[in-house]
């Protein structure tokens, strides 16, 4: 993990800030590329790097700032990484691992809290012992979740390595997306990201969330386009995969998930789920989460499947042997999962070809089906504050006792949206 890295991360439960605790670093060979410097790099040997601006007055915030290094030159965070650490949340005391160049942001109900125990214990030998104990005390999280219905999905997806390597499971990424065994399948890989990309009008050095990126291919390319990616996957399988393939010219990668992401509020200028999206079992959540993460007029694009996918024969099959969660949508869907959110109405795209004997034909939903030049579905749309606009004109009253009362429902519907 690169120190910059948590420039853009929050905790996946409360949100709050995120400081790095180092155990292992190791050198990087990460190519120097322009892109903003980083506050958050420590000077070699540090056990805490610098901190961010938000010190909650915990004992577990207190004991972090104790030991937080200044920050170093930020060409530092091309030269090395960290192999193994934690991230720690002061705010709600919550510690998550950073394993073999891995962070891992699960919220609690995902989490495997044995196999966790154990790296923390590994990892807190070389540490400060008042800002171990500080950890130690902190409060223990259950793992319960009852509102997560879809997370015997989620699971079926963590635990996929056991079957990543059958011989009728999707190429397993170590080239991806080149698959010489099924050319039909590489071509229609490449086609659909083509045809995505230019709608999410990215310039030099955005900050792009690759939302479930699998084998992080798609990341790699944007990446290597000069756009700062961060690839999120809920299997670490696949990012392990992806790392093997990239080597340490790669972007940033993060396990995570989707419905919990740990992003701080206002921090990608763009959000692509390329072939994702069908997977996640509760959308709307999704899609509020990509509301809060999104800057001010940020754009998400979403490459899916149409909503007959369920039925097709290899997602019924994919379905009974692995457990993933195979579910298309239509434009609807989208509208459906957007509502409520500071996400403006979805657009669907559609790429046709037309030949010059066809042109002053109607274009209508049959010509775009017959002549569509990409297999499924092209959807964008475009963060709006609209909705925080709304709500001022709604309520604003020209007596002035009532501000106070506007006041306090605007903020919170800010701090709801991700806009404050």
């Amino acid at each position: 993990m690169r120190y910059s890295l948590v420039t853009f991360l929050a905790c996946p439960e409360c949100h709050g800030d995120l400081a790095t605790v180092v155990e292992v670093e190791v050198a990087s060979q990460t190519a120097a590329r322009a892109r903003p410097p980083s506050d958050r790099v420590p000077p070699q040997g540090a056990a805490v790097a610098p901190l961010g601006s938000r010190r909650p007055a915990t004992r577990l915030g207190e004991a972090l700032s104790r030991h937080a290094a200044r920050p170093a030159p930020p060409e530092r965070d091309d030269a090395v990484e960290v192999q193994e650490g934690l991230l720690v949340c002061a705010s709600c005391e919550r510690w998550f691992p950073i394993t073999r160049l891995l962070p891992e942001l699960l919220p609690d109900h995902l989490r495997d809290g044995d196999r966790d125990e154990r790296l923390f214990a590994e990892c807190t030998g070389t540490l400060p012992h008042d800002l171990v104990d500080a950890l130690r005390g902190a409060p223990r999280r259950g793992a319960a979740q009852t509102s997560d219905t879809g997370a015997h999905y989620k699971h079926a997806e963590i635990s996929i390595k056991s079957r990543v390597d059958d011989p009728d499971f999707f190429s397993p990424g170590y080239s991806s997306p080149f698959n010489p065994h099924d050319t039909p399948f590489t071509l229609y890989l490449i086609k659909l990201f083509g045809a995505a990309v230019p709608l999410l009008d990215l310039k030099g050095n955005d900050v792009l969330l690759d939302s479930g990126c699998g084998y992080a291919w798609t990341t790699e390319w944007l990446f290597r386009a000069g756009v700062e990616a961060i690839g999120v996957d809920i299997c670490r399988t696949y990012l392990d995969i992806g790392i093997e393939r990239m080597r340490a010219n790669r972007p940033h990668l993060v396990v995570g998930d989707v419905e919990h992401l740990p992003l701080r509020p206002a921090s990608v200028d763009a959000i692509f789920a390329y072939e994702s999206f069908h997977h996640v079992p509760d959308r709307n959540r999704a899609m509020a989460g990509y509301a809060r993460v999104l800057k001010h007029g940020g754009r998400a694009v979403l490459a899916e499947p149409g909503a007959a996918h369920e039925h097709a024969k290899v997602a019924v099959d994919v379905m009974n042997k692995y457990g993933i969660l195979e579910k298309g949508m239509e434009l609807a869907d989208v509208e459906r999962y957007v509502a409520g959110t500071a996400m403006g109405r979805p657009e669907q795209v559609f790429l046709v070809r037309a030949s010059d004997r066809e042109f002053g034909a109607t274009l209508g939903p049959a010509f775009a089906r017959t002549h569509s030049a990409v297999e499924g579905n092209l959807f964008r749309m475009q963060k709006s504050d609209g909705m925080v606009a709304s709500l001022l004109t709604a309520t604003r009253e020209p007596r002035r006792v009532v501000w106070p009362k506007v006041k306090r429902r605007v903020k919170a519907a800010m701090v709801r949206l991700g806009l404050d």
